[in-house]
């Protein structure tokens, strides 16, 4: 009986010892093209750019992080890094209500109390 126990120790030992952890780590970094956008005139692009440039989220606001992992066997970690496009094309969208391409002076000053009120 000890022979048998010793045994089936000695086989799980050893294939706890040859089997591998499968890793797999990455990091993937997504900067979409910015979208056209046009401005009614001068003033319209300047609010707009000043709004965003005070209110745009920080960078760890634009990560995320996901794990998943079943201890010695597989472990898997993904990093997601979204870049400074992703912040404009989202602003652009707000901004730009009517979806025209076009980002007019009330639009832009509607969208500056709006970032003033809950930036995101």
């Amino acid at each position: 009986m000890k022979i048998k126990f010793g045994s089936y120790l000695t086989a799980t030992v050893f294939l706890i010892a040859c089997c591998g952890c499968i890793n797999h780590d990455s990091t993937v970094y997504t900067n979409p093209d910015r979208v056209k956008v046009a401005f009614e005139n001068e003033s319209a692009g300047r609010i707009f750019y000043e709004t965003l440039s005070k209110t745009s989220p920080t960078p760890n606001r634009r990560e995320s992080n996901t794990s998943i992992e079943i201890p010695v066997v597989f472990s898997h970690h993904s990093h997601v890094v979204e870049g400074e496009n992703v912040a404009f094309n989202n602003a652009v969208k707000q901004c730009d209500t009517n979806q025209d391409g076009i980002i007019t002076e009330t639009e832009a000053r509607i969208f500056a109390e709006q970032r003033q009120k809950s930036p995101h």
